[in-house]
């Protein structure tokens, strides 16, 4: 599973606006761990004072009274300088395990992206030195291994991926051709012409990705189920600079599980897909 991830822009009006991919970051510690704590000040504050005016009564009292006060003193200043003291290590404790965690993503990062680039070259390159009439089925496998990438990579455990089929028509049509994750195929056919297949045409025409956090709260005017039972889903183009090819859809049975889906990673293989397709 991937854990450095994108967080996609959250959707609008029936137009669905691009998801973006802001700069990944790690997570800020909380609270007590990153110097938050509200009552430290009061209570260093207050073990100070409290230090202070015991030292000035130690100067009047005798004997007995006199040792309680000046250890009982004692013991409330260490408290005022202990807690910043051992606040602010706690601190840096912390943002030393994010940037562990951090180093840590990048790693799982590279490895993941090792994973699924290797296959795709390897694929490639079949692709380019096999006959025609072999191409045809090396398409196919590689529109398989882009779905099931990205079903693995993407982190939600019942993500489902879909790649529909561009037909140039007229009308021009979306198939769906082949899925990955969740069980239960696509069935919905988006022809142009229809407000479903205008809407879905239009996203590939567009170009950029499309993220609908929770289809309940941002119904859409598309949608790949008789019956959805998805949530929350991001779509975008299968396309080079010459020829669009289809759209991939990613979708998930929770409002918001594909928000921190990492996106740059997600249309690398969306490309490298669009470019076996046009060997």
């Amino acid at each position: 599973m991937v854990t450095q991830r994108n967080r996609p822009a959250s959707a609008g009006d029936a137009d669905l606006p691009e998801a973006t991919a802001p700069p990944p970051s790690a997570a800020a510690p909380k609270g007590w761990l990153a110097g938050q704590w509200p009552y430290l000040v009061p209570a260093t504050v207050a073990a100070a004072t409290i230090a202070w005016v015991l030292g000035a009564l130690s100067g009047r009292a005798h004997d007995g009274a006199r040792l309680w006060l000046i250890v009982a003193g004692a013991a409330l200043t260490a408290v005022a300088v202990g807690l910043p003291l051992r606040q602010h290590r706690q601190a840096l404790d912390a943002r030393s395990d994010a940037v562990s965690a951090a180093q840590a993503a990048r790693v799982a990062m590279r490895v993941a992206l090792q994973d699924a680039l290797d296959p795709f070259v390897h694929l490639v390159t079949r692709l380019t030195e096999a006959r025609a009439a072999d191409k045809p089925r090396l398409r196919g496998e590689a529109i398989q291994l882009a779905v099931a990438t990205l079903a693995a990579l993407a982190g939600p455990e019942r993500v489902r991926v879909c790649f529909f089929v561009l037909e140039p028509g007229p009308p021009a049509t979306l198939r769906p051709e082949r899925f990955a994750g969740r069980a239960g195929a696509p069935t919905a056919i988006f022809i142009e012409g229809t407000a479903a297949g205008d809407a879905a045409l239009r996203i590939l025409a567009r170009g950029a990705w499309t993220y609908v956090e929770d289809t309940a709260a941002t119904p859409s005017r598309f949608g790949w189920d008789v019956a959805p039972a998805y949530r929350t889903f991001l779509a975008g183009p299968v396309a080079t600079p010459e020829k669009r090819y289809g759209l991939l859809t990613l979708d998930a049975l929770g409002p918001g599980e594909l928000a921190d889906v990492d996106l740059a990673l997600v249309q690398l293989l969306s490309g490298l897909l669009a470019a076996a397709l046009s060997v």
